[in-house]
């Protein structure tokens, strides 16, 4: 870009400065609100597209904000009874076992979100589906989230319903991909990227079968680049992608750091390795819900255990997310979560 280019580029944007403008960086940080932010989307959106989320937590609190504003989520109401899960996330009066929980979707780092499509897709296949026998007659998956150790039998009718809702990715035409973390787990047996580890007395029990790996930046990069590249290839050439990071820290850290430092660390480069996509590749959007939360005050951003983001903040995101992909839209309330 040209010198005069750069200069016309700046003073056509209003956001541009620190400091003072109305719109200024200041401002809004002492505005005592859910942080306003700009974003000029690479591409526009229209409700007969359909949505595959994918990625940490975060991705499902995106499908609780859009559902009701009619936009086509493939994975919306699929999932897993609350009576397979170690925890139910939406609190002792909400619906009862029979209810439908699709957190077991979530996937924390982008080696486990590769290693996932690779086993969907491409229909890699590993021994038992690469579960664990944990204890005699109770099986792990190393793929999911949230679930209780289970009997063989339903252990693989679970993951067979997962995988058929992971095929859905091939009617997509747009995902939206959250990067979570890059502290992973690796099964050294099989060589499955697992989603979490098994607990402290599994790890401790199958010795060095399990092993903790830190990804780095040019590993992330490469992992998301392969799944982006993977899903165009295999499923619809003309996908698009929207990446976000998730703001959401990890419970706690298995490196020798600060919690909050490796945190930190970890987000820093998931948001480089969003920004390098974003810039390589005119089908990759990136949209800053990551941004928003973290400059929003914590009292009004984050729920009182610190680890969560609070669901207004989040329907700030989806509302400002809403308007800005879909601007032929009309004006709406981005609704509570479900």
């Amino acid at each position: 870009m040209s010198g005069s280019e750069a200069l016309k580029v700046s003073m056509g944007n209003p956001s541009r400065g620190w400091q003072g403008t109305k719109s200024s960086a200041r401002t809004r940080l002492l505005a005592n609100e859910f942080f306003p932010i700009q974003h000029k989307p690479k591409f526009l959106l229209d409700k007969s597209q359909k949505f595959f989320t994918v990625g940490s937590c975060f991705a499902r609190e995106i499908e609780y904000k859009l559902a009701p504003l009619g936009v086509p989520l493939l994975l919306r109401g699929r999932g897993l009874q609350r009576r397979y899960f170690r925890s139910w996330p939406h609190g002792d009066d909400a619906p009862g076992a029979d209810a439908i929980y699709s957190g077991v979707f979530n996937k924390y780092t982008t080696a486990s979100i590769e290693h996932e499509f690779k086993r969907t897709i491409l229909r890699e296949r590993y021994p038992q589906e690469g579960l664990i026998e944990i204890e005699d007659e109770l099986w792990f998956d190393p793929h999911s989230s949230g679930l209780k150790n289970l009997p063989l039998e339903q252990a693989l009718a679970n993951r067979a319903i997962i995988d058929s809702a992971m095929q859905l990715v091939r009617e997509a035409d747009i995902v939206v991909m959250t990067l979570g973390q890059t502290e992973g787990w690796l099964d050294s047996q099989t060589g499955i990227a697992m989603n979490t580890q098994p607990g402290p007395a599994a790890v401790r029990r199958f010795k060095d079968r399990f092993v903790f790996i830190d990804h780095s930046y040019r590993e992330t990069v490469e992992q998301v680049d392969r799944t982006i590249k993977l899903i165009r290839q295999e499923c619809n050439p003309r996908m698009r992608f929207i990446v976000t990071v998730s703001p959401v820290p990890f419970n706690s850290t298995f490196r020798a750091q600060d919690v909050v430092v490796a945190h930190q660390a970890t987000k820093s480069m998931l948001r480089a390795v969003a920004e390098e996509l974003f810039r390589s590749y005119e089908f990759v959007d990136y949209f800053p819900s990551y941004e928003m939360v973290i400059n929003t005050g914590r009292n009004l951003a984050w729920l009182d255990d610190q680890l969560h983001v609070d669901g207004e903040m989040v329907r700030h995101i989806m509302g400002t997310f809403y308007q800005q992909y879909y601007p032929e839209a009309e004006a709406v309330s981005v609704a509570p979560a479900a």
